[in-house]
């Protein structure tokens, strides 16, 4: 069997065939430099070849991790804003986007309110067609639609302006020369705009931009959709609250055992083991008190959730009955 592999080896070598191979790895071997050149060759074009497909590929990184960030702050001082949701459907030219707000000029935690936003889209590669629509969902939720995006879109820019009066900048002293006038300057124009508005950007390269078959519906049946997903996300929240609450009050239940049983325990202690059950007693008291104040806590929040899903009705009952107020759509600006 050797003999034989041997034989067909030698016939392999002897064929016109390999002549040329043979030739090559002589000649290789015989000169060292130049294949160590043509090695080193080699691999620089290959190296090049891949910095090259990396530069002109269409889907590389363009924008950095700030430019694709998905909550911004308004430098002024009225709140913030954060992309919870992007999806992008390439079938029917859609792509949704979820927004939660935050205002931070008020102690009352229902977001920025809708009506002092102003919305601007701005193309990389701009279409006639491409609208935004802005729908306001509930509280400090609001979802945003831009309809008759081109599979080549490339990139948009969201331009969202604050017009919530910033009540720390106003000033109500009384100035104490009239030279102050003078002295004393204000923001510009330029530096008020700026500081009240934040962009996002949404782009195919952004990994966080979920893609699914969005089906085309009119801006009426996804404004129910979506309160319908809230309403369930509402109710899933009592759901858990409760179930909080039956958990904290057995915990309740399981201390004041334990408090009971070192009660009757200290009327056979003194000394240092008495003053370490007191202790142990005052620690559950106060274990006891924390957690009737979380049911408090949760109590109120169902409260909350009550009040939320009350007005979540009422905007389904007006989208129904076509008085709910939708924000204008907007239109598509070619970026600079």
């Amino acid at each position: 069997m050797i003999n034989t592999i041997k034989k067909w080896i030698e016939q392999v070598k002897s064929s016109s065939i390999s002549k040329p191979f043979i030739a090559i790895k002589n000649w290789l071997h015989e000169n060292v430099i130049k294949r160590k050149l043509i090695i080193f060759s080699a691999l620089l074009t290959i190296w090049l070849g891949l910095l090259l497909g990396a530069v002109y590929s269409p889907q590389r990184q363009t924008y950095s991790d700030e430019e694709l960030k998905t909550k911004q702050t308004y430098t002024n001082g009225t709140g913030e804003i954060k992309l919870t949701s992007q999806t992008y459907s390439a079938k029917t030219g859609i792509i949704v986007l979820q927004f939660e707000t935050k205002d931070a000029t008020s102690s009352v935690d229902r977001g920025i309110d809708a009506k002092r936003l102003d919305w601007k889209l701005y193309a990389q590669h701009k279409t006639a067609d491409t609208v935004m629509e802005v729908v306001p969902i509930i509280d400090n939720k609001i979802s945003v639609i831009i309809q008759n995006v081109p599979e080549d879109f490339g990139a948009y820019a969201i331009d969202i302006t604050n017009k919530t009066v910033a009540t720390s900048s106003i000033d109500v002293d009384i100035d104490s020369s009239s030279d102050d006038d003078t002295t004393t300057s204000s923001p510009t124009s330029t530096d008020d705009e700026e500081a009240n508005v934040v962009q996002f950007m949404i782009t195919t390269q952004n990994n966080q931009l979920k893609r699914e078959n969005i089906k085309a519906v009119s801006r009426e049946e996804f404004t129910l959709s979506e309160l319908k997903k809230e309403e369930t996300f509402q109710n899933n929240q009592i759901k858990k609250l409760n179930k909080s609450i039956a958990q904290l009050k057995a915990s309740i239940e399981d201390d004041e055992s334990r408090k009971a049983s070192l009660s009757t325990e200290s009327q056979y202690l003194t000394g240092d083991d008495l003053e370490a059950n007191q202790k142990d007693i005052a620690s559950i008291d106060s274990n006891i008190e924390t957690k009737n104040r979380s049911i408090e806590t949760a109590n109120n929040n169902i409260e909350k959730l009550k009040e939320t899903l009350t007005a979540i009705a009422k905007k389904k009952a007006a989208v129904k009955d076509g008085t709910f107020v939708f924000s204008n759509p907007i239109e598509t600006i070619e970026m600079d």
